[in-house]
């Protein structure tokens, strides 16, 4: 019980503690319900705001009290409360939020007719320190970053706390670098430093920078980096591909990485300086250098000047990029097709089309553009997904409709949901009921309770709680039944409870009877080379499409055929049967896969092999591992270490590799202890094992080894 007590003691303490440091009060405030409305009462129990309001506290869902003051909610706008129930602000604001200190970041209305949200400060009088004129800000270092959008662009500024200007409103980006230090980003995408009283201390000549670090900061120039000071002085010219700022002030470097491009005999073909490199295409690389990438051709010259965060991998000759959190596409010749202008970028590349998100606030508006970056919807939704391959779902103010490839709304967004699409009907949920209508919004089937499910053009299923009907568009009931039902284009299968299965046409016909055993099964599985699996009465067998018992149930477990052969279970091992019900391997494994070129995967006492279809051990069961790689060889784990059989289970590599890649042209790049190296499948050393990574270009037939530079503590001046 003293230990408890203790805990509490001590959480109870880091809470005040916590709440002081920000100015509150709020161990010993309460806040109460009377009447669905909230106050607030002190430790005695003393009223100190009536219960007049929907929420105290603030608009992110924080409780706290700072300098005496804490928001209140009415009528969904807040404002702002002593803890004595002295007003301080009306309740005219989207949003309070807690900045720094007693300084408090609000949103609001700021034009009656025009739904415009502006940013400004007050303090915990109520009173305006910053005026709401700004899209958005943040506070760092007691200063406002500033920012509003002109045009398709954000510029910012830079705020005292007294509303002075202290940089102008006209950068691409700033944000702090440390204490009293701010990185401003022009439009070109170059970096100067300024001081908190905005005094500009370098030229904008930076790339990038990092947080000063002992009053040192990391610089970025042309992909090589340095070092500069709090003053802005340069301090290690920015020629070093590697800088590292130690917490004790040591300053560490390394020269740029050497690539050299070899072919399995190793020979070179050329060297080059860059941090990674990734194939991607013929004469395509993707090459990081300074923590930025480009795309450039095999001499690593780029294919155009811009630099990117992320290249996602191409796809029909198209990637997504990401600079600075903008989202662009790019082609194989390094031409933007769009812009990285976009919060979010969804690529449907096969209609050669993309969903373009922009961020309000905690939310998406979407728009469909195509491949070049033209905007196709005239209106922006807050969702489109679910391409059918004729129609985009879309939503607008919480309603659902249908757009189509050129961007028009086919179906206006006044549907509760668009739940199916098919041959130009939807089945749509409308004010809670379900029906389905044409694409001029005409009803062919009105809204009702039951769920509804289209089959073809001039046939659907109404689902109600007991009973599954097939009917026409003009309502006749041409089916109905109470049993499980499948679905496809041009029929329904029904299940009944005596096992056979009723093939129904689309006018309702019993079209085939598929008789199965007289006992109801217990599960029927998917069909494989005509033989579906079943269990009955805990077994299993196979039935053929005609329902017939083809393979007795018999066995503890069977899985799918496949090469003629399924696996089935007898006296807890595994074997293999034919169609006709004769095992043709003998059940004496723990498990098995199924048969794939010619061979299937055994484990025995914890090992893995492989068998042919004759049952003979191709490989046997000694190996921790086995699995089947994309050349059709075989990659073998033995005692942790890695070679290669092929499918023959001939070995062409013993084990003895931490790590192997098979490269499908006759070589493979090893790994030991930390070091690359290239073998034939014969286990001749080609390349010999001296790099620190070797990546195979699969476009080029190329492999691309490194030799990393090493580190070297520098002497500051």
């Amino acid at each position: 019980m003293r230990i408890v007590s203790r805990f509490l003691y001590c959480c109870l303490l880091l809470f005040f503690l916590s709440d002081a440091a920000h100015g509150g009060v709020a161990e010993e405030l309460s806040v109460f319900e009377e009447n669905g409305k909230v106050g607030l009462k002190d430790d005695q129990g003393k009223v100190l705001i009536p219960a007049k309001y929907d929420a105290l506290g603030w608009s992110d869902g924080r409780f706290s009290v700072i300098d005496q003051a804490i928001g209140y909610k009415l009528n969904g706008r807040w404002g702002l409360i002593s803890i004595t129930n002295h007003t301080l602000t009306k309740n005219e604001y989207e949003e309070i939020l807690p900045g720094d200190g007693s300084v408090l970041i609000a949103r609001k209305q700021v034009q009656p007719n025009v739904l415009r949200v502006a940013t400004g400060c007050l303090n915990t009088a109520g009173k305006e320190i910053i005026s709401f004129q700004y899209d958005g800000l943040r506070l760092a270092s007691l200063r406002a970053i500033v920012f509003s959008k002109s045009g398709n662009t954000y510029k910012y500024g830079l705020l005292s706390l007294d509303n002075r200007t202290v940089i102008p409103q006209q950068y691409q980006s700033i944000y702090p670098i440390g204490s009293l230090r701010f990185a401003v980003e022009n439009f070109d995408d170059k970096i100067a430093i300024f001081t908190e009283t905005g005094r500009q201390l370098t030229g904008f000549t930076i790339d990038r920078m990092a947080p000063f670090t002992k009053n040192y900061a990391t610089i970025y120039q042309n992909g090589m980096q340095g070092v500069i000071d709090r003053d802005g002085q340069i301090k290690v010219p920015p020629r070093y591909r590697g800088i590292a700022i130690l917490e004790d002030g040591t300053i560490k470097a390394r020269e740029a990485d050497e690539w050299q491009f070899l072919n399995g005999q190793n020979k070179l073909t050329q060297k080059v300086q860059a941090d990674a490199l990734y194939p991607v295409a013929p004469n395509r690389l993707k090459v990081m250098q300074g923590g930025m990438l480009q795309l450039t051709d095999l001499s690593l010259k780029p294919l155009s000047p811009q630099q990117y965060n992320t290249i996602a991998p191409f796809q029909h000759g198209k990637a997504l990029v990401k600079v600075q959190n903008k989202y662009g596409l790019i082609n194989l010749s390094g031409r933007t097709l769009i812009q990285p202008t976009h919060d979010s970028l969804v690529l449907v590349l096969t209609h050669h089309r993309a969903l373009a998100g922009q961020r309000q606030g905690s939310r998406y508006s979407w728009t469909l553009i195509d491949t070049t970056g033209t905007r196709l919807s005239s209106k922006s939704y807050d969702n489109i997904d679910h391409f059918d391959g004729t129609y985009f779902m879309v939503r607008a103010r919480g309603y659902a409709g249908t757009m189509d490839l050129a961007g028009r709304e086919v179906v206006p967004c006044t549907y509760d949901s668009v739940l199916q699409t098919k041959d130009n009907l939807l089945v749509v949920k409308f004010r809670g009921q379900y029906g389905i209508i044409n694409q001029r919004e005409e009803w062919l089937v009105t809204p009702r309770a039951s769920k509804l499910f289209l089959l073809g053009h001039d046939r659907y299923i109404e689902q109600t709680p007991r009973t599954r009907f097939l009917k026409s568009l003009d309502g006749n009931v041409i089916y109905f039944t109470e049993n499980p039902l499948t679905y496809f284009p041009d029929y329904i299968l029904e299940l009944l409870p005596s096992g056979t299965l009723w093939k129904i046409d689309m006018n309702g016909r019993i079209a085939d009877r598929r008789v199965f055993p007289t006992e109801a099964l217990e599960k029927i599985y998917e069909e494989s080379e005509g033989l579906r699996a079943i269990r009955k009465n805990g077994k299993y067998g196979f039935i053929d499409d005609l329902g017939r018992l083809r393979i007795a149930n018999r066995y503890e477990g069977v899985k799918q055929f496949s090469e003629t052969l399924a696996p089935a279970m007898i006296r807890g091992h595994w074997g293999f049967i034919n169609h006709d019900d004769q095992i043709a391997i003998q059940p004496v494994y723990d498990e098995v896969s199924g048969f794939q070129n010619g061979f299937a995967l055994v484990k025995q006492k914890g090992f893995t092999g492989i068998v042919d279809k004759t049952g003979r051990l191709l490989l046997p069961a000694r190996y921790e591992d086995i699995t089947v790689l994309p050349t059709r060889n075989l990659l073998i784990r033995s005692n942790g270490l890695v070679g290669l059989a092929d499918n023959t289970g001939k070995i062409l590599i013993q084990p003895k590799y931490q790590q192997l890649e098979d490269t499908g042209k006759g070589f493979a790049v090893v790994e030991r202890e930390g070091t690359y190296g290239v073998i034939t499948l014969q286990g001749i050393s080609t390349v010999p094992m001296m790099y620190d990574t070797i990546v195979y270009d699969p476009f080029n037939n190329v492999f691309l080894a490194l030799k990393k530079s090493p580190w070297q503590n520098l002497t500051v001046n």
